[in-house]
């Protein structure tokens, strides 16, 4: 998985991408479907879900002729530290840890 510390805090920071995310962390969903369901131009909605396949975050699945998309993360929490001015991210997909610190300015 490509965890890059700064891409993956834009990844969560970004709505499109987070709706995405969530939306097919129960099961598996088309681009279409996702566009519909969070009203993402499709256009927008391919270029995100490009990215978070290169990232790892999510997978493809070929059903039919048709490609769906399922996230691999299984539990996810952020902490802001103000204080520290940073944030981590602690993530768990396809049963591995992961914990990724980034600053938040």
């Amino acid at each position: 998985m490509n965890l890059e510390a700064k891409s993956m805090v834009s990844v969560f920071m970004d709505r499109y991408s987070s709706q995405i995310l969530l939306g097919t962390s129960m099961r598996a969903k088309g681009i279409r479907e996702l566009s519909r369901e969070y009203n993402i131009p499709v256009t927008v909605c391919y270029r995100r879900i490009k990215k978070l396949v290169e990232m790892g975050l999510l997978m493809e699945e070929k059903v039919g002729k048709r490609l769906k998309y399922k996230s691999r993360i299984n539990d996810f929490s952020a902490v802001l530290d103000f204080e520290g001015n940073k944030m981590k991210i602690n993530m768990i997909a396809d049963g591995e840890n992961y914990e990724i610190e980034a600053p938040i300015l």
